[in-house]
């Protein structure tokens, strides 16, 4: 018998990621890099510093909720990896393990790609078949600045 993990409040966290995805700001650097981060009041200093976010106060605690949110399902989903490990007759349902950079959308590239859940997402991808790889690339479509950490392998 086959049956699938599921992720609690999966549809909530898809529309929070996207939100803040498309609130962050891309800015093509001198090296032909893309740096992606939140409206900061310092672009030199850590774009992952919330006392670095120029946003108002509303802005703030919403993210904040949202956050909260984000972290939750990321553990979820690491309980259910372990899970599936050991029980292997239980599968993770394809749509609901989330790309990193819906996961940490405010994230610049380089630190969504130091993220243990993006270790976590290529051995996922990687488990694939080309049929599902083909799906889940269609669903989830790299962003331009991710490409410079990560493309998806050739189905």
């Amino acid at each position: 018998m086959k049956r699938y993990i599921t992720f609690k409040d999966y549809e909530e966290i898809l529309k929070i990621g996207k939100y803040w995805l498309e609130n962050c700001t891309d800015e093509l650097l001198p090296d032909g890099t893309t740096y992606h981060h939140l409206p900061l009041i310092d672009p030199n200093a850590d774009p992952l510093d919330e006392k670095n976010y120029s946003m108002d106060s509303k802005y703030k605690k919403q993210f904040h909720k949202d956050e909260k949110a984000l972290e939750k399902y990321l553990k979820q989903v690491e309980a259910a990896d372990k899970k599936a490990i050991v029980i292997n007759y239980e599968l993770m349902d394809l749509r609901q393990i989330l790309p990193p950079w819906i996961v940490f959308p405010h994230y610049p590239a380089n630190n969504v790609f130091m993220t243990p859940y993006f270790s976590f997402f290529m051995d996922y991808t990687a488990r694939m078949t080309p049929m599902e790889l083909s799906v889940y690339r269609n669903m989830y479509p790299v962003p331009q600045y991710i490409e410079q950490v990560f493309m998806y392998k050739e189905a």
